[in-house]
């Protein structure tokens, strides 16, 4: 009976054992910074003497989150911008104003754990973020009742607003645009480590993942990626996301379910030379997922192309304008 209890004991710790150190011992590491996100941080910063001043609204928690008002054209509608990983509003500067050309009212966030909305890196738990704009839609419904609601967002921003538009929130939007959006790291639509944007770690993520679905979340402040920020930007940008900032972020597992749930009307642009994404797969496995999702490749654009580049950013504007007039009326 001893030997039984002893065999029983160590069948019961030493998975337990294998967990922890898979916990522990599996942490990303910061790549090196890539030219073409170097290049593009450099246009960004050139924004930055003309952007709107901040101003915050106050979530549920109490915590006053960052945002950049663009005043726009009465009846024009209100686009909500959420930014890429470690980014904030100003990156979102030049599709902004694109947008604010168009007529819309913009909205663009600093997403809780980004620029001035809290600690860098972090939020408290899984669906705050969903929270957070649920808090934020109540002063744009305030302000602007009668107006077309529209959600864009860019990278794995443009896989939050998709996000919101398979969840919960759906229906609080009218339409949805991601441009460059983060479907999966699957290898079918992503390259390796986000053509080196991202260090993952990978197995402390699937360990997490685990656990949460066993409703087990104490874990979930650990880092789970790193990317590549400039150096010129640390501790101004969030370099690594805390495992339930990423998911929180991110599509669900099963994200071609996630699309398919998606009823408003919806695109997606991606440039054909994108760094991180494999843009010549999305539109077939986007098309397999929700036929509804028109996804339009931009020739010559990368994946800060439509952020940056005048060309792209017209394509975007263009899209945000046909999907305001196909959007339900008020």
């Amino acid at each position: 009976m001893r030997i039984l209890r002893i065999a029983l004991l160590a069948a019961l710790v030493l998975p337990v054992a294998g967990f922890g150190a898979v916990i522990a011992l599996s942490s990303p590491k910061p790549p090196p910074a890539m030219p073409a996100m170097e290049a593009a941080g450099r246009t960004i910063g050139g924004w930055i003497q003309g952007l709107p001043r901040e101003q915050t609204f106050t979530a549920r928690d109490g915590q006053a989150l960052a945002y950049r008002l663009y005043p726009g054209a009465p009846g024009a509608g209100v686009a909500v911008l959420v930014h890429g990983s470690t980014g904030f509003s100003a990156s979102m500067d030049g599709l902004a104003r694109s947008l604010n050309g168009q007529g819309f009212t913009i909205y663009s966030l600093d997403l809780r754990g980004h620029g001035e909305s809290g600690p860098l890196g972090d939020i408290r738990y899984r669906g705050q973020l969903e929270d957070d704009m649920a808090d934020l839609l109540k002063v744009i419904e305030e302000r602007h009742p009668q107006e077309k609601r529209l959600l864009v967002g860019h990278s794995l921003g443009g896989a939050f607003a998709l996000r919101i538009g398979a969840g919960p929130l759906r229906e609080r939007f009218h339409a949805y645009l991601a441009t460059s959006p983060f479907l999966s790291a699957d290898p079918t639509v992503s390259r390796p480590g986000s053509g080196g944007w991202a260090d993952a770690a990978v197995p402390r993520i699937i360990a997490l993942s685990l656990l949460n679905g066993m409703g087990i979340s104490a874990f979930d402040g650990l880092a789970a990626v790193a990317y590549a920020v400039p150096d010129d930007a640390r501790g101004k940008r969030a370099r690594i996301y805390s495992h339930r900032l990423l998911a929180n972020m991110s599509l669900p597992r099963d994200w071609r379910a996630a699309l398919g749930a998606i009823k408003r009307p919806a695109a997606i642009l991606i440039g054909a030379e994108d760094e991180m994404f494999l843009a010549s797969a999305y539109s077939a496995a986007v098309r397999a997922a929700n036929p509804a999702i028109d996804v339009t490749v931009i020739p010559g654009t990368d994946h800060m192309g439509s952020t940056v580049q005048p060309e792209a950013l017209s394509r975007v504007a263009e899209t945000a304008v046909r999907l305001r007039e196909a959007a339900p009326a008020r």
